[in-house]
């Protein structure tokens, strides 16, 4: 009996097989895959079959694979499900500006104390930039940090971005110098305004009539605090002017040196500070090398009478905290930059002044008017005026490029 069914299905095959190849019509086609469809944790792919020989539909089958197979998928929010790809982007962003924002703060206070205690801003600029490039070089020979693969010729392709990261900090102290925090705060929220008109005469970038008009308030605010500060000074401003200007550059060095070397974040950062601290080192000395010899002496002595220190050997531990949070907040800055354009990076920069501002009145208990506080509130508003300018003129710009793409087949 069974001998007898295995008969008949062999010859029901060979006849079938005989039938396809007398049609050549009825050839099998090629499965044809459709895109698959995420629905909760599985992901579902309907497999669609030709006709049979015999002119029969075949029905479609379903693949099922769950979601722990998938490695490369993405799992789409439904309903309070994972986040999206662009999301976990956005909790990055969120995590890297809010270390930031609080190690620039801690950095400020630690900056215009030890100035007041060693008011000399060319070595101390080198101290901090060469510590921070020091601690790099150190992770990456331990392999705490993968190393960045960087030749000569990269290195020497930095030497632009670095110049402007050494200007633009030894002006910073500078200012920190012959200032207080908040003023120099004040200023340095005019940092988009010189962003703008940089890029517009530079690198013929153009922006709306809105972006330029978001300027208005910025450019107000700083000038009216800066004509009613009460400890004013003329070479603090143009010293944070300047840092405006070499920062504004430096976010465009910088983006064009991650598409040259193909580095970024932390790594991007270490590189600059290595040749920054190479490049600075001989105009600090130049500058203020004569006073090394006394320096740090006096620096101890006078720790103990501002009160910030027990004993005047204090002061270097002191000094290399500073230098730590110095590039550890640089650290997380280019980290944002690494998601973010350079003229958002400078509103970021803007938004993490006004915590600064605030802690300095808190710790260094520093007088300000009432309108010089409105001033600050003026130029500080007029940024997040800004920010929305720009990400309107993005989205317009996205639009109309979505409409001048031509149609998919």
């Amino acid at each position: 009996m069974a001998a007898a069914v295995a008969a008949r299905g062999g010859a029901v095959g060979v006849r079938r097989r005989a039938a396809r190849a007398a049609a050549p019509g009825a050839a099998r086609a090629p499965r044809a895959r459709a895109a698959p469809r995420s629905v909760g944790a599985v992901s579902v792919w309907a497999v669609a079959r030709p006709q049979g020989a015999r002119g029969e539909p075949r029905p479609a089958r379903l693949a099922i694979r769950t979601a722990a197979a998938a490695e490369l998928s993405v799992p789409e929010p439904m309903d309070g499900g994972f986040a999206s790809r662009v999301d976990w982007q956005k909790v990055r962003v969120g995590v890297s500006l809010a270390g930031w924002f609080f190690l620039n703060a801690v950095f400020a206070i630690y900056n215009k104390k030890t100035l007041n205690c060693f008011p000399y801003p060319w070595l101390l600029s080198w101290i901090q930039i060469a510590f921070g490039a020091a601690m790099m070089v150190v992770a990456w020979g331990v392999k705490a940090l993968p190393a960045p693969k960087i030749d000569m010729k990269g290195y020497l392709s930095l030497v632009p971005t670095a110049t402007l990261h050494l200007i633009a900090h030894v002006s910073a102290c500078a200012c920190y110098n012959f200032s207080n925090v908040s003023f120099m705060q004040m200023v340095k929220a005019a940092e988009p305004a010189c962003s703008v008109v940089c890029l517009a005469l530079f690198f013929r970038t153009r922006y709306s009539f809105k972006t330029w008009l978001t300027l208005v308030p910025i450019i107000a605010g700083v000038a009216l605090g800066s004509a009613k500060e009460i400890n004013f000074s003329m070479i603090a401003f143009v010293m944070a002017m300047m840092s405006n200007v070499a920062c504004a550059f430096r976010g465009v060095t910088s983006k064009q040196a991650q598409a040259d070397l193909g580095i970024r974040g932390i790594n991007l950062y270490a590189a600059i500070a290595i040749v920054s601290s190479v490049l600075l080192l001989p105009f600090a000395l130049l500058v203020e090398g004569p006073h090394l010899a006394h320096a740090f002496a006096d620096a101890g002595n006078a720790m103990v009478e501002l009160g910030y220190g027990a004993t005047a050997s204090a002061f270097l531990p002191f000094l290399l905290t500073g230098s730590a949070f110095y590039h550890l907040y640089n650290q997380t800055a280019y980290q944002a930059l690494a998601e973010m354009t350079p003229l958002t990076h400078s509103i970021a920069n803007t938004v993490k002044r006004v915590i600064i501002i605030c802690a300095s009145l808190v710790i260094f208990r520093n007088p300000i008017t009432p309108l010089g506080a409105c001033s600050a509130a003026v130029a500080i508003g007029g940024t997040f005026l800004y920010s929305l300018a720009r990400q309107a003129e993005e989205r317009e710009k996205k639009l109309a490029a979505a409409k001048a793409a031509p149609p998919s087949a």
